[in-house]
């Protein structure tokens, strides 16, 4: 996997690389200049293409700047550190072998359980919610920071991957009763939990098999993000019927080692902080900007893609309602205020 070196010195006159201890990195020293950078790995799990990637590659390039050349960042998408595994970086990182990961809630709530509150279906309804509560000042996100240090990681941003649709071969979705007898892959534990409550045969199938379990029928459904994960891998080839029902919010935690952070002054911590902010920030927004070219691209291609309201939405919230009160125990009744509920 090829390596990209997001960041590099100004004039570059001999680089020399040393290790940096157990919590990671490397250093470089410009002898002309008495520059001395050290290099910060970011493994992200989202391809060279992806807005993930464009989103990390523009916190390497504002680390650099916010931090006057004291830090830079090598940016490694398709998990290469983590051999193709995001479950691998994260806990790379969370021993030191790895700096930072862009990694996901699901994984952190097998790590605690008070992430599993950013991953309940239906919970997080708007992205005005996102924008005012997955940012780095909020409450919220000061609660997250918490239980992430908790973990041994330090929090610094969400990455936006955003809303997980739903897309079948079968019919159109727009009440609970239409998903009855669906076979339909859900990569957790939670949406395991929710397909079944509906009705469907739900089972978890590897994302690399899945393309190929739905065009031979194995299964007959699947969520996902439109702009992350569906029109990039052409699952609307072979899933005919799309339902935008915003299931659940996908927020990707930017985490670090929480040992690496707590060695970094302060004034670089600050400045990594608000490279971070903005980068994702940027992130987001180029998402955003083409969602709607997404679903173009699915329309274009002869599926139906239905919208639900807000009515239809409430329909399948209460219709899971069952499953909230095992996973609202494992976490904090101060985490579950700030999204609107109570055990």
């Amino acid at each position: 996997m090829k390596k990209v070196i997001a960041l590099t010195l100004a004039c570059i006159m001999a680089l020399t690389l040393c290790s940096c201890g157990s919590t990671g990195g490397s250093s470089s020293g410009d002898s002309g200049n008495n520059v001395s950078t050290k290099h910060l790995t970011l493994d992200i799990t989202q391809s060279d293409n992806s807005t993930m990637h464009q989103g990390a590659l523009k916190f390497a390039e504002l680390v650099e700047e916010y931090t006057d050349g004291r830090y830079a960042v090598d940016v490694y998408t398709n998990a290469a550190l983590g051999s193709g595994s995001q479950l691998t970086s994260t806990e790379m990182t969370q021993k030191g072998t790895i700096d930072m990961v862009l990694t996901s809630t699901a994984i952190l709530s097998n790590m605690d359980g008070n992430f599993y509150a950013f991953d309940m279906p239906w919970l997080v309804e708007d992205l005005d919610w996102v924008d005012e509560n997955l940012v780095a000042g909020s409450k919220l996100f000061d609660l997250a920071s918490e239980k992430a240090e908790g973990i041994g990681f330090k929090l610094l941003a969400f990455a936006e991957l955003g809303y997980r649709e739903f897309t079948n071969s079968k019919r159109t979705i727009e009440t609970p009763a239409d998903m009855a007898g669906l076979k339909v892959r859900s990569p957790g534990a939670i949406g395991l939990a929710a397909y079944t409550l509906l009705g469907c045969n739900a089972t978890s199938i590897d994302f690399g098999e899945l393309y190929t379990a739905m065009q031979q029928g194995a299964v007959d459904g699947e969520d996902n993000p439109i702009d992350g994960i569906i029109v990039p891998n052409r699952f609307y080839e072979v899933q005919h019927y799309i339902t935008i029902w915003n299931f659940q919010y996908c927020g990707l935690p930017l985490a670090m080692n929480l040992d690496l952070w707590n060695s970094i002054d302060s004034a670089d911590q600050e400045a990594i902080m608000k490279a971070a902010t903005e980068g994702f920030a940027y992130q987001k927004q180029l998402t955003r900007d083409s969602y709607a070219t997404s679903v173009q691209t699915m329309i274009d291609y002869g599926c139906e893609v239905t919208e639900l309201t807000a009515e239809q939405k409430a329909a399948f919230k209460a219709a899971v309602e069952p499953m909230y009160a095992e996973y609202f125990a494992q976490i904090d009744d101060a985490i579950l205020a700030e999204f609107g509920v109570s055990k």
